[in-house]
Parts: structure tokens; C-alpha cells; sequence
């Protein structure tokens, strides 16, 4: 599967957890008294645990593609999948007064396939609880899900989640996490740009690209009045394993991210993409070949941007070539570097979707 064909269909790839080091975490333990919507039996967990749980998964073979879905969601149309809503009313941190962040999960169906599994994380006693799937905790709407198929099936997991922020809390998230290793965030537009990526793996040689999956997140309970929060993902591949921390900041204009990783490899890499990001340029003010719609430019970013190590700022324009390119900026000690999207007068673009 090369990126463009994965950007269209929006496919999570391959990747499970079956190691000890996994089966340790999730063995028999005393159920938690409180957990809200997590209905899963209470083991110790930490960073350090992940990291050793990531380290034990890379000694061991990779576990190959997604197991088949129900065929009930295994066909869905794209509009079919979107008029899946998660019930608000079962929202991860429902049970906490006055709360100012709140998560809901994504079903999986159509290309997201993978069955990414869900732990609620009780910092004080570092004890984590899993959140099984239930068809309850959705409204299928005119989906044209057959249910009957999806019961008893705890284990179908979730395909990804989304972070709410008062006062829109059930109506406008701010940060997704969906599809393979893909996350996003908006500012005060509420508008999403680019994703971000976990990791890159072999994105220009002679192979295929390969594309990590997060396949299990922990989240630390909030504080009512919290507007930072940490969650915990094991990433996984072929190539690589991986423990990541994300500590999430939600300002009032913008989200912040600080993201720290461990990785261990199961086989040599030929190219590893640290801090990678996604985007897409169809067309603009200095690229006008692809604009055959009503639309004068249509792009989620327009430039990249580099902070030098010397102090230095280098700003290139996006464009859209008619053969693949690849460019290449060599620096010691970079500061800094992302796409942008600086130019956001609506009349440039007559539309707000994302294309």
C-alpha cells in the first residue's frame, strides 16, 4: 500500500500485542470499585511498564494484519461510518463534576480495521482498568449496523478517540487520534490541518512504506478543572516497537503537545522518520494546475517552515509536482520545523471541508 492510496481510503494498518510482557499487564487482578465506563479487571501500570511491555513486544515476531471485522461493519460506506456517534452520555470521564476536557472513541468499521484497545489510568495508584467494547455506548443512527453481530464481541475495541473541551463538550473535538499512528489537533478555528504521525517508516526507498499502528492508549484521569492531560500509547509495526508519552496541553487558542518516545526495533530500518507529518497541497497561488473546481486553492498547508540551529528561520512554498519529489535540508541542531498554514482569508478557498 504506498501513502496516497492510504490518504484516500483512510486505512489503519497491521499490528497486534501479543507478547508476555502484554499478557502480564492484562492478567487477573481485583476490579477497580470506580472507573466509569472501564469494565476491565485493574493490573499496575506506568511509562516504565510500557516501555518494558514495547521492549518485550520488539524480541518477539510481529503479529501480522487486523482480524477480519464483522461483515455488518467490515462494508460500511463512508457515510454510513460517520453517522456513528459515540453516546456522550458514556464519555470516558463522564462521572467528574465540573470537568473541563472529556474523550470519546471512535467505532471501528470500513478501512479501520485495526482494534485498538482503551485503558482508563488512575495515577494516584497507578492502576490501569480496560474499557471494553459495547454496542451500547454508541447510536448507530441510519449506519445500517446489524447489531445482533456486534454482541458479546468485547474484544472488537475501539478504532481511535477524541478529546472534547468545555464549553463544547460533546459537540466540537479538539484532538483526534485515528488511523494507524495518525493525531491531529485544531486551534481556535476548530479546523483541522495536517495530522502528525507517531513514526515513518521507509517513506522514499525501493519498498513499500510501512505504517506503525498505536494499538493500545492509557489515559490518566483528570481533575475537574484540569485542562492538561497525559495518555500513553504502544505503538507497533513490522519494523519497530514503540512506548510513547503524550502530555496534551488545551489552551484556549491552540494545543500544545509534548511527546516523549522509546523505540526498539525488530530489524534494521533503511529510513526512520522522527516527528513526521502528513498534509496536502492540491493547489495555490504559485501551483494552479490542479485547480480544475470552483475552488481557488485548495491546501491544508502552504509552507514549510525551519527554525535553523544557528537561529536562523527558512520558509519554502508548497507546491504540487506532476512526479514524486523529494527534498532534503541538512542542519546541526534544528530548533524547529512544521507545515503551515498561513494564509486563512475565506475567499481564497469558498469552503471549509476538508478535501
Amino acid at each position: 500500500m504506498n501513502r496516497r492510496r492510504f490518504l484516500k481510503s483512510s486505512m489503519a494498518v497491521a499490528a497486534v500485542c501479543g507478547t508476555s510482557g502484554v499478557a502480564s499487564l492484562f492478567s487477573q487482578a481485583a476490579f477497580a470499585e470506580d472507573a466509569g465506563i472501564a469494565d476491565g479487571q485493574t493490573r499496575r501500570f506506568d511509562y516504565t511498564v510500557l516501555q518494558a511491555m514495547a521492549h518485550d513486544l520488539a524480541r518477539q515476531p510481529w503479529g501480522g494484519a487486523p482480524r477480519d471485522l464483522p461483515p455488518t461493519l467490515a462494508n460500511l460506506t463512508p457515510q454510513a461510518y460517520n453517522s456513528i456517534q459515540y453516546d456522550a452520555n458514556h464519555s470516558l470521564w463522564n462521572n467528574i463534576e465540573e470537568r473541563k476536557l472529556d474523550i470519546q472513541f471512535f467505532h471501528v468499521g470500513m478501512g479501520f480495521r485495526r482494534r485498538v484497545r482503551m485503558f482508563s489510568l488512575d495515577a494516584a495508584t497507578q492502576q490501569a482498568r480496560e474499557i471494553h467494547f459495547r454496542p451500547e455506548l454508541f447510536k448507530y443512527n441510519d449506519a445500517g449496523v446489524d447489531t445482533r453481530q456486534l454482541e458479546g464481541q468485547s474484544d472488537l475495541g475501539f478504532a481511535g478517540f477524541r478529546v472534547f473541551k468545555a464549553p463544547e463538550l460533546a459537540r466540537r473535538d479538539i484532538v483526534a487520534f485515528l488511523g494507524a499512528s495518525y493525531f491531529r489537533a485544531v486551534d481556535s478555528t476548530y479546523q483541522y490541518g495536517l495530522s502528525a504521525r507517531g513514526l515513518a517508516v521507509d517513506t522514499f526507498t525501493d519498498t513499500p512504506e510501512e505504517f506503525p499502528d498505536f494499538t493500545s492508549f492509557w489515559f490518566e484521569t483528570v481533575k475537574g478543572d484540569a485542562t492538561v492531560f497525559t495518555v500513553y500509547a504502544l505503538l507497533d509495526s513490522p519494523s519497530i516497537t514503540g512506548a510513547y508519552k503524550f502530555t496534551i496541553h488545551c489552551q484556549d487558542t491552540q494545543v500544545i503537545m509534548d511527546v516523549e518516545n522509546h523505540l526498539y526495533a525488530r530489524k534494521d530500518i533503511k529510513q526512520l522518520g522522527i516527528a513526521p507529518m502528513t498534509s496536502m497541497f492540491s493547489c495555490g497561488n504559485n501551483e494552479r494546475r490542479m485547480c480544475d473546481t470552483i475552488h481557488p486553492q485548495i491546501h491544508d498547508s502552504d509552507r514549510l517552515s525551519m527554525w535553523l540551529g544557528n537561529g536562523e528561520w527558512v520558509c519554502r512554498p508548497l507546491n504540487n509536482p506532476q512526479k514524486l519529489q523529494f527534498n532534503a535540508f541538512q542542519d546541526k541542531n534544528p530548533r524547529g520545523f512544521g507545515l503551515l498554514q498561513l494564509d486563512r482569508d475565506f475567499s481564497h478557498y469558498q469552503d471549509v471541508m476538508g478535501w
